[in-house]
């Protein structure tokens, strides 16, 4: 028996080595894969930092990471690399090697290579998003798909952001920011910091709650489990610029993401079983369009011939809980983000606010308590504030939340105006559309905070280039819910900016969290940190007033 046992082990252990053995050949032949890749282009003369066959570009990131707070945004860092390493006869781009981290990039910092990336070849979503979006979505969505699936997924959606059907959502995004004002009233009585960024996640919560599932979350004022289990797992997700072993490895970490997923599967599972049973009740009940309506209308149509099922199937149903949970992290993320800087960028341009603040008096009249009342009666006036828009995309071009990213395909090259080449075969294209959006090159006064370039007419020297601005993309991957997005933003604006005072507080954050790091890009204190998408340095602490009419 011993001897026995002695044998299991020896074929155990025997497995064990061979197996390590096997990784190790793996990952060899992957990194020379990759090291070979980046020699062939560094002979075509490729524009990228200095080189090592050993370690890529691994040596030219820790002087860059120097000179930016810890916890900036990833693109920050690499936008700064091509800043620095870009060549005078070629347009902003470079070539990353920053394998085993990342597969080989493009650093795209061009609108004119943008253009082409995203619209002219309309490349493919690339393998490598799945891990960002599948602890936060829970599986392939509409983000990550590609081809047929994509075209029909999309198609499936489309007309639930339409501008009539979102125009027609005015009065759920009003009954939100209504408590959204509430609880910055009682901030102001209160008189102390407070995150604002935390605040105005959950409030969006509630806006994209009611348009994706047709019904309140209250997650602004109670506990929600849905709501709750999503911010977690955004707190909970860990980030390419993780550099720490100890938090990029947290053995915790998969528990904690697997019950945050049963928290919200369970939830929207619910949700699509009383739909369907509302569905098969009274088809009448069933106008909306609503996201999750949306999916249950699709499924009932490929049902059209067939006995009506009694329940859900649970394909369809473990689809549709996906596609739902990528719209309630898309449509809050990046949203609150949006209304946290135009909050700050017209706190530090007061000229800006009293002109919005003029515009939306003229539109709505004085009385700011009858404005909610006036959205709701009559919602098409949110499209008369040319004024009010201006000033969010100008927020939209400073600090997008988000960037874009493509896969390379064989044969396929990029080029620039000089009549440079780029080839994209094996690597993954990321579009910075901070750097594209800020870029000097194209933009007069990149770096300020200028609302009537919007408001130029063709010919003006602000006039925005062609495909510069892309907080929302381009082409036909552009973002489905831009239209949603603009409303709540210009309905945030026109409810809080003629009530509040909105002013950031970081000089005394800094006082009460004294620290030598840096902690400015670009000079801005409210730089831009990841955490799920793009969101303002430590929550964006600010103190808040009740403004003197």
């Amino acid at each position: 028996m011993a001897s026995e046992e002695l044998i299991n082990a020896r074929h155990a252990a025997t497995a064990g080595l061979i197996a390590c053995a096997s990784a190790f050949v793996y990952l060899l032949a992957r990194g020379y894969q990759a090291r070979r890749t980046f020699y062939r282009l560094r002979q075509q003369g490729m524009p990228m930092p200095p080189w090592n066959f050993v370690l890529g570009h691994l040596l030219a990131v820790p002087p860059i990471m120097k000179t930016l707070p810890e916890d900036t945004q990833q693109p920050d860092a690499f936008e700064a690399l091509c800043r620095a390493n870009e060549k005078r006869d070629a347009d902003s781009i470079i070539y990353l090697d920053m394998w085993p981290f990342a597969d080989p990039m493009m650093v795209i910092c061009s609108p004119v290579l943008a253009v082409q990336a995203c619209q002219e070849h309309d490349l493919p979503k690339p393998p490598i998003l799945h891990a960002f979006f599948n602890p936060l979505a829970g599986g392939a969505n509409l983000f990550t798909m590609n081809g047929p699936e994509w075209k029909r997924s999309r198609a499936l959606f489309n007309s639930g952001f339409s501008a009539s059907h979102i125009l027609e959502q005015t009065s759920h995004i009003v009954d939100e920011a209504e408590v959204y004002a509430k609880i910055l009233r009682q901030h102001a009585r209160k008189g102390e910091i407070f995150s604002l960024d935390d605040v105005t996640c959950w409030y969006m919560m509630d806006v994209i709650g009611a348009v994706t599932l047709d019904s309140r979350l209250h997650s602004q004022q109670q506990f929600n489990p849905l709501a709750s289990a999503l911010r977690r797992q955004i707190r909970w997700h860990v980030l390419d610029n993780e550099w720490n072993l100890l938090i990029r490895w947290n053995p915790a970490r998969p528990f904690v993401q697997w019950y945050n997923s049963y928290q919200m599967n369970s939830y929207i599972a619910q949700e699509l079983d009383k739909r369907y049973a509302e569905w098969t009740e009274d088809e009448a009940a069933t106008s909306s369009r609503s996201i999750i309506h949306l999916a249950l209308a699709g499924y009932m149509a490929q049902q059209k011939d067939k006995p009506r099922p009694r329940m859900l199937d649970a394909a369809f149903r473990d689809w549709a809980t996906v596609q739902i949970r990528l719209f309630l992290f898309a449509g809050h993320d990046s949203t609150s983000s949006t209304i946290c800087y135009c909050f700050y960028l017209l706190q530090s341009h007061p000229e800006a606010m009293a002109k919005l603040r003029a515009e939306n008096d003229v539109v709505f009249g004085t009385d700011i308590t009858e404005t909610a009342k006036m959205m709701r009666e009559q919602p098409h006036l949110l499209n008369r504030l040319p004024y009010t828009t201006a000033v969010i995309k100008e927020s939209l071009r400073l600090f997008p939340p988000a960037s874009a990213m493509r896969g390379g395909q064989p044969g396929i090259y990029l080029q620039d105006d000089k009549g440079n080449r780029y080839p994209t075969e094996g690597t993954n294209m990321w579009i910075l559309h901070s750097a594209v959006q800020r870029n000097p090159k194209y933009w007069p006064s990149a770096m300020e905070f200028i609302p009537e370039r919007w408001l130029a007419e063709p010919g003006d020297p602000l006039y925005p280039v062609k495909g510069g601005w892309r907080p929302f993309e381009h082409g036909p991957r552009n973002c489905l819910g831009q239209t949603l997005a603009m409303h709540d933003v210009k309905i945030t604006l026109v409810l809080t900016a003629r009530e509040f005072d909105i002013k950031h507080a970081y000089d005394e954050w800094d006082r009460l969290h004294p620290t030598s790091k840096v902690k400015s890009v670009n000079g801005e204190r409210a730089y831009q940190m990841q955490s799920g998408g793009a969101h303002p340095a430590d929550g964006y602490p600010c103190r808040i007033s009740l403004r003197k009419h």
